[in-house]
């Protein structure tokens, strides 16, 4: 009996293990509802696994999120950040409209004004984006583009594709254009 409790605790942890390693900057609820475990099982197995060295954690916000030890320090907010949907998703409508305003993210999100404001604000603290006044004016941009872009060519290859994707289309639009007008 106690060696099937073994087994099964082993195994467990694995799959822990495989979705931190597929998943990096996942938070424990998340790990819990993807896996399908109890959230005292799961906590159990993620300080064995810490304690082991297998896997580190950080506090960013109000979450505890975890991440294969090869994961470097650097990319934990990124990856952190690209883990919530509404961050990741400002995230990438700025890597396609640099120096959009507020305005622009609140009419691409169809959020208020003080969530998006909340956003920008977590964002600009982990140190993700940049602000500069214009006036009554704020432009946001990405402070650094690369290690934006190579957490997602990495870690979300899905929405990196649909990114690449957009951008093709728009470059043949911009080259049909050009050719279209050069020839009349």
């Amino acid at each position: 009996m106690r060696n099937e409790k073994n087994e099964d605790d082993s195994e467990n942890r694995k799959r822990i293990y495989d979705y931190i390693k597929k998943n990096p900057g996942a938070h424990l609820r998340m790990i819990t509802r993807e896996l399908e475990m109890g959230m005292g099982a799961t906590q159990h197995h993620l300080d064995i696994l810490e304690r082991s060295g297998k896997v580190k954690s950080r506090r960013i916000n109000i979450y505890r999120h975890y991440y294969a030890v090869e994961v470097l320090d650097a990319e934990h907010n990124i990856l952190a950040f690209l883990r919530q949907e509404t961050a990741m998703d400002i995230l990438t409508y700025l890597m396609e409209h640099p120096g959009s305003t507020q305005s622009d993210i609140i009419n691409f999100k169809g959020f208020s004004a003080p969530t998006i404001s909340w956003h920008m604000t977590r964002l600009e603290e982990a140190g993700l984006v940049s602000s500069t006044r214009e006036g009554r004016t704020i432009r946001y941009t990405i402070t650094n583009m690369h290690n934006i872009t190579a957490a997602l060519k990495t870690y979300h290859p899905n929405v990196w594709d649909k990114m690449l994707s957009r951008f093709a289309d728009l470059f043949l639009q911009m080259s049909s254009g050009t050719k279209n007008e050069g020839s009349s």
